[in-house]
């Protein structure tokens, strides 16, 4: 059986689940599941895919998953492990007015950078607004988790609430006016599909139960 070597494009990011294949599709904001197709498919260094199936190759490449030539620049898709520790017991949060005035920044930010913007372009401005590449491999120091409790006060008097993307969003951006990052992570599961996503450092999910993300398969994080 021939085996085809490629580059998938900078929009295309897998995960595999058990038997299956779950494709991410950033540009599109679009999820597919493949099921069964784990022997047809084996991700290698960063980029790198190797296709056992030559026509699971060419459906690859008419979908736009591939780089075409010439290739883009190797990348690094390190993705974190599933987070074994949460911040569920947070400890009362005394709101000073920098907060008060930070969370209005942070949703001000939310106004211009989330309603109405396509996913490409919150993936974008997270990886741009980047103050520190160790914050996934590092536990959550005392500050970083003040400053979570004092988001989760917070947050109920926000407007226009949203679920996990808008949470996991804004809380970034509320960290980062204070000189904290996190990394924000998106997993997957299937049978029923869902996806999800949450914000973690080190093996800390910051904004969410260890075990309700635990059955999900990171896919992409940022």
């Amino acid at each position: 059986m021939q085996t085809i070597v490629r580059r998938l494009a900078p929009r295309t990011h897998l995960a595999f689940v058990g038997p299956d294949l779950v494709v991410l599709d950033v540009e599109d904001n679009a999820y597919f599941c493949l099921p069964g197709a784990v022997g047809s498919i084996r991700q290698l260094d960063g980029d790198e895919v190797a296709f056992e199936d030559v026509d699971l190759a060419e459906q690859f490449a008419a979908a736009g998953f591939l780089s075409s030539p010439p290739a883009q620049p190797q990348r690094t898709r390190r993705l974190p492990d599933r987070p074994c520790a949460d911040l569920q017991a947070l400890p009362v949060a005394a709101i000073e007015r920098r907060a008060m005035a930070d969370m209005a920044g942070a949703f001000a930010g939310m106004l211009r950078h989330y309603y109405g913007r396509r996913f490409s372009h919150l993936i974008g401005e997270a990886a741009r607004g980047r103050l520190d590449t160790g914050a996934a491999d590092r536990p959550p120091s005392t500050a970083l988790t003040a400053r979570v409790a004092t988001f989760a006060r917070l947050l109920p008097w926000t407007p226009f609430q949203g679920e996990c993307l808008f949470r996991s969003f804004m809380l970034l951006r509320f960290l980062r006016s204070a000189g904290h990052d996190a990394r924000w992570v998106f997993g997957v599961r299937t049978w029923p599909f869902q996806a999800h996503c949450w914000l973690q450092a080190g093996g800390t999910a910051l904004d969410d139960a260890a075990e309700r993300v635990a059955p999900f398969t990171p896919i992409l994080a940022v």
